[in-house]
């Protein structure tokens, strides 16, 4: 029970004055709870786009952008041809001349089955080559020291030695090569293709003449038919030196007449 604050007698709680003194009661206020800082709130300032959902920018249309670039070139490629005639038309040179337009040529590569090759070869006999009627003035200035009317085959090959002490040594050959008879298909892929026969010489034909030093064996001189020499069947050369000497004759698919002769004394 409360106590009078004036005389301490106890009082009724609802007693509003002291029955002893007549003295009011005071209120007495109960104590408040205490305050935990979980209860205490704190007022919080919020930025005026709070709770707002950011903005995402939007990205560009990428197929729109490349159509739109696509249609522009075509438009500019439309008016660039468009007005190409006119232009070339229009365009002098500064003499006046107006460049005429040249056409457009097309190249078509065509295809063709390679013709089919069939040969036989045929070697000449020995002895066919007539003797070489030689002139008056030769008669008198050289002398006849060798001669030679031979088949040559897988490079033969056959050799004569002179001690030159006459010179010149004057050297001789004429060649008649291996023919050869081709079957070629003529007019491939034609109402007119057949077959014709052709004749040629052999590309295996081939000849040469060396004058080589009867000592050291070193090449003096040298000429001769196919491979990495002329084509000319007849032909002579000279060596001009006095010497030992050794001359070499050698080839395959030819008929060689050769003639080896020194000056007179």
């Amino acid at each position: 029970m409360p106590f009078c604050t004036s005389c301490g007698a106890e009082v009724a709680a609802d007693k509003k004055f002291c029955v002893q003194c007549g003295a009011p009661m005071e209120q007495v206020t109960a104590p408040a709870a205490p305050v935990t800082p979980a209860a205490i709130k704190v007022p919080v300032t919020l930025p005026p786009d709070y709770g707002t959902p950011p903005v995402q920018p939007k990205k560009p249309n990428t197929s729109m952008i490349i159509g739109g670039i696509v249609v522009v070139l075509v438009i500019i490629a439309v008016v660039y041809f468009a007005g190409m005639p006119m232009l070339k038309a229009n365009q002098k040179s500064s003499d006046g001349f107006v460049p005429s337009q040249t056409p457009a040529v097309t190249h078509t590569m065509v295809q063709t089955a390679l013709p089919t090759l069939q040969y036989t070869t045929t070697i000449p006999e020995t002895t066919t080559l007539p003797v070489e009627v030689r002139d008056a003035r030769l008669e008198e200035d050289y002398e006849q020291v060798y001669t030679l009317n031979q088949k040559f085959a897988f490079g033969q090959k056959v050799n004569f030695a002179h001690d030159l002490t006459r010179p010149p040594l004057y050297i001789k050959f004429n060649l008649t090569p291996t023919i050869i008879t081709r079957h070629r298909l003529i007019s491939i892929g034609t109402n007119n293709e057949h077959y014709e026969n052709t004749t040629e010489t052999s590309p295996y034909a081939w000849f040469e003449v060396k004058v080589l030093d009867a000592g050291s064996g070193s090449v003096i001189d040298q000429q001769g038919f196919g491979n990495d020499y002329s084509d000319i069947t007849k032909q002579n050369f000279m060596v001009r030196q006095k010497g030992n000497y050794r001359i070499e004759m050698s080839g395959n698919e030819v008929l060689a007449d050769v003639q080896v002769l020194i000056g007179t004394p």
